[in-house]
């Protein structure tokens, strides 16, 4: 056997090997979520939230939205925010030094005053605050002011702004349903052990909105945001949910996540200049929590539901997955230390090495393996029992797990009440896997790039605002 025949096989062997790793481990969450959310499904209907609504005990909890150029959705997003039924919270908007009229919209539709000299503690670092805001209409919105410093310095200066135990950290693009609140602290007031915990985050693209409130869910007939329906399915439903049953979570979503206070700040508050804030906090949350020899947990509800906007066109989603990728590589690289490490316990040889393992290293191995697939067939020495079993590892195993979720996802909630909403995901769970996927590697493969660069912007956020079923 000659040197390329042995390169050959080996680099067949390799990528067969991943994918077959990947879907048993996607397959093994996807089992483990429907048993989590089942569970969780059956204790909704005898929870008591009635008495947590009325209770005096009740914590009260800060609502966190940092805002940089967000004047297309953040007054229907805090409008829906107000709306909670949750008996003690503020909502605390932080205008992270916007260009646009963040600024002078909220004040005109929240006729906002401003609080002259009003101390704010410091508990955790953020650039100057240039001015405290009180709504005339609403007391319980509060809006910051200050210089810009990216979203980890507003979400900071959130918590030094922040009154109650607890607080959510929120994205300007969310809205909450009514009981979202009051459903995600039930479990973070009944154990102190909770230390943070993430609810499901559903795509508002196309559903019919006024005013905050999500009146009738329905199916974008934009291609790229069904895709990312699909996407959120498996990445809520299935994902979160499995790992959270096995204490693995790593992220809870930075548009819907609620925190103990005090746990942040003893991290020091959200690390500067790191795009991947909604990670990192959780990394280190874990980190800490192990050395300190805690007994913590962190948790995933699948009932609480946020509603978020998702890009619409190929040039606004490949900047946000450049960042998403970019953030990622930012947290394994600063926590390489928690990587195989047992000191860590599950985390350090679990978590943390699947993210490594399959969410960084993900991209390259898949990319690589159409790449070779291409070139086989174009040498014309193409390997057909490897061309066959990549195809069934990569593609159709693939199509069976975003089916799984989507029939999984509609058998617990039932979001759509029309049936032929159903039939075109199924479709696109199959059309996905041969172009929407290939696309999205290609994002990450430039995400891991820019980072390797040093790039660390955020990058422009493109909003069309809430719409009115009609996308």
């Amino acid at each position: 056997m000659n040197w390329f025949e042995i390169i050959n096989s080996t680099l067949q062997i390799v990528i067969l090997i991943y994918f077959l790793q990947i879907n048993l481990l996607y397959t093994f969450f996807t089992v483990l979520a429907f048993f989590e959310v089942r569970r969780q499904g059956k204790r909704i209907f005898i929870d008591d939230y009635a008495y947590l609504y009325h209770s005096k005990l009740t914590p009260g909890v800060s609502l966190l939205v940092p805002a940089y150029n967000e004047e297309a959705t953040i007054v229907d997003s805090l409008k829906s925010h107000l709306r909670n039924k949750y008996p003690k919270y503020e909502v605390i908007c932080i205008n992270d030094g916007s260009t646009d009229k963040t600024l002078e919209i909220l004040k005109k539709e929240f006729k906002l005053k401003e609080k002259k000299n009003h101390v704010i503690r410091t508990d955790v670092l953020n650039k100057p605050i240039r001015g405290y805001y009180v709504s005339t209409i609403d007391s319980s919105l509060i809006v910051i002011d200050k210089e810009g410093g990216g979203k980890s310095d507003a979400l900071n200066a959130g918590i030094n702004v922040a009154r109650y135990p607890y607080f959510m950290s929120l994205d300007a693009d969310t809205m909450l349903e009514e009981d979202a609140i009051l459903k995600i602290m039930k479990p973070m007031v009944e154990n102190p052990k909770n230390v943070a915990s993430g609810g499901i985050v559903r795509v508002i693209n196309g559903c019919t909105e006024k005013d905050g409130i999500v009146s009738e869910i329905k199916l974008s007939k934009n291609s790229l945001v069904r895709f990312q329906v699909l996407e959120y399915i498996r990445a809520f439903t299935a994902g979160r949910a499995g790992f959270s049953r096995i204490k693995n979570l790593l992220i809870v979503s930075g548009a819907f996540g609620v925190f103990k206070k005090d746990e942040v700040i003893e991290l020091g508050g959200y690390k500067l200049g790191n795009i991947g804030e909604d990670m990192e906090v959780l990394v280190n949350l874990h980190e800490e929590s192990r050395k300190a020899k805690r007994d913590y947990n962190i948790l995933y509800r699948a009932y609480p539901v946020a509603w978020t906007e998702v890009p619409e066109n190929l040039k606004s989603l490949g900047r946000q997955r450049n960042r998403w990728h970019r953030g990622l590589a930012g947290v394994l690289w600063s926590y390489k230390h928690m990587l195989f490490n047992p000191k860590y316990g599950s985390v350090g040889m679990f978590g943390l090495p699947f993210f490594f393992l399959f969410e960084f290293l993900g991209p390259i191995i898949e990319f690589t393996g159409y790449l070779y697939l291409i070139v086989l067939i174009a040498a014309g020495i193409i390997n057909w029992p490897f061309f066959f079993l990549f195809l069934a590892l990569a593609i159709l195993w693939g199509v069976f797990l975003s089916i799984s979720a989507l029939l999984f996802e509609e058998l617990n909630f039932k979001w759509y009440k029309k049936w032929y909403y159903i039939i075109i995901l199924l479709i696109y769970a199959v059309i996905e896997n041969v172009s929407y996927r290939q696309i999205t590697v290609w994002y990450r493969i430039k995400g891991l790039l820019s980072f390797a660069r040093g790039e660390k912007a955020w990058g422009k956020q493109e909003r069309k605002g809430f719409k009115n079923g009609d996308s």
